[in-house]
């Protein structure tokens, strides 16, 4: 007799979004101790190779997952109040999942032993391939769907920390990048084998259910294809910088390409916790409001995150990449720069990704991740070899406002009604205000330990911006602020 699964306990959005806030800051922290330490220690070239040999079977991943970050959120929280529904979906999800990742591990295999790049780093790249096993079977998507944001962030937590500790005992030299790479292994997936073990307390596996797999088969074809379009064109940059360009250079463009995702995952914090809320509203008439009300909240608030992040990495690349990477990585300031607007378009975006998955419209938000991924491809190979790493970061602005662009217009009716609870003019006016101030301060500083021009400028500007966004009475802000009032 299968056993008794139990009812996950549903948690307010702004818990979710408390619990994705405090694992995205440890996300911010982590790196901060181990880019610099890692940096120094490993070197340019054999940081590069190992960040290039992760971003190579990423692509594999990508395609093993077959979108199920998506589609696994959103048909398991559709039927997450029906235990059963819910274990039958699982139980299919998984099996899929399984003949998926066994066919990605094979084709992967065949390409490290082909391709010169890969067969040279033989080793490394067999360590990377245990990324494809962990991430199919992380379910991670269905943690997502039941909103169970706080076992995701302690246990990711906890995972960096035991890394964390291995990483300064055992990487001390030059040579120990493979030592590293399984370290960040441990670190970043090593958690997923408790996801699977877990799983057993929500979802009942028996044979006895009648698994319906064709069911899955054409949802999932659009989530499989926009999934893994949408991951490979955001990672392009560094699959082909790694193709052109020497060891050196891979290098210095990791850095990069770590920074940019930090920072990016900001704005992830607030839309992963979306889409399990999404789904549920568009799914009734009743909640469609909420939905929209939804939407212009977080939008207003990446908006601001965003730009206060670009203006951080313009005006204080040199210092940033001093303390993370040293002297040797400053090579990378002007790539930084060029690709600091990345942060802001790729996260209103994925917001935008959300809400098309949430009402259904996977079709048109493949074609949007096709298109960017052509068109990523088309820019890396004509602005690399041109530009080097630099090249790479503007072929991927571009590519990312298009598809963007491509997004906006597709839900421009719907965009209308989200317009209407947003204030997009004033949040750029006081931005640029701020950003002028301090870049000013920035200027006279600038000569002084990096940390401390990084303080100045960023106290400068986020007081600025702040007291701006006050007086001109933006709506965002003066919401939170009539919220703590009522409260008090």
């Amino acid at each position: 007799m299968p056993q008794q699964s139990r009812k996950p306990v549903i948690r307010s959005v702004k818990f979710n979004v408390l619990m994705n806030i405090i694992l995205t800051t440890s996300g911010f922290l982590f790196p901060l101790i181990t880019v610099p330490y890692v940096s120094r220690v490993l070197g340019p070239a054999n940081n590069g190779i190992v960040s290039w040999a992760f971003a190579f079977v990423g692509y594999f991943t990508l395609v093993a997952m077959l979108g199920f970050n998506m589609y696994g959120t959103r048909e398991c929280a559709k039927v997450r109040d029906d235990p059963e529904k819910l274990s039958v979906v699982v139980q299919e999800l998984l099996i899929i999942l399984m003949c998926s990742a066994s066919i990605a591990y094979i084709v992967y295999l065949a390409f490290v032993f082909c391709l010169p790049r890969t067969r040279e780093q033989l080793p490394l790249m067999l360590i990377a391939s245990v990324l494809i096993w962990l991430s199919a079977f992380g379910a991670e998507w269905f943690y997502r769907a039941i909103e169970q944001y706080e076992y995701i962030t302690f246990r990711n937590i906890a995972f960096k920390l035991i890394a964390l500790i291995l990483m300064f005992i055992f990487v001390r030299h030059t040579d120990d990048y493979l030592t590293y790479a399984i370290i960040s292994i441990i670190g970043s997936a090593g958690s997923n084998v408790l996801n699977i073990l877990r799983i057993r307390s929500f979802v009942t596996f028996s044979r006895k259910y009648k698994m319906n797999f064709r069911r899955h088969f054409k949802g999932m074809f659009a989530f499989s294809v926009s999934g893994i379009t949408s991951g490979m064109y955001g990672q392009i940059d560094m699959l082909l910088v790694g193709f052109f360009v020497s060891n050196y250079a891979i290098g210095l463009y990791q850095l990069v390409f770590k920074i940019r995702n930090l920072c990016t995952s900001a704005g992830s914090a607030v839309t992963t916790v979306m889409l399990p809320r999404l789904s549920y509203y568009t799914a009734t008439d009743g909640n469609r409001q909420k939905a929209t009300g939804l939407m212009a909240k977080n939008m207003n608030f990446l908006l601001m995150l965003g730009l206060s992040i670009i203006t951080a990495l313009v005006i204080c690349a040199e210092p940033i990449i001093a303390i993370l990477g040293g002297n040797d990585y400053l090579g990378a300031a002007p790539a930084m720069r060029i690709s600091a607007p990345i942060v802001l378009v790729s996260s209103i975006s994925a917001m935008l990704s959300q809400y098309m998955i949430a009402a259904d419209h996977e079709k048109a938000l493949t074609i949007t991740n096709v298109v960017g991924l052509a068109l990523a491809v088309a820019c890396e190979c004509a602005l690399i070899p041109l530009m080097g790493i630099s090249g790479a970061a503007l072929g991927l602005v571009i590519t990312e406002l298009v598809v963007y662009a491509m997004r906006a217009y597709i839900l421009r009716d719907y965009m209308k009604h989200v317009r209407k609870h947003t204030d997009y003019g004033r949040i750029i006016i006081a931005w640029a205000i701020a950003s002028v101030a301090a870049g000013g301060v920035f200027w006279f500083v600038r000569n002084l330990n990096p940390f401390l021009s990084i303080a100045a400028a960023g106290i400068t500007f986020l007081a600025a911006f702040g007291i701006l966004l006050v007086l001109f009475k933006e709506v965002f802000i003066m919401s939170m602020i009539h919220n703590r009032r009522s409260k008090n």
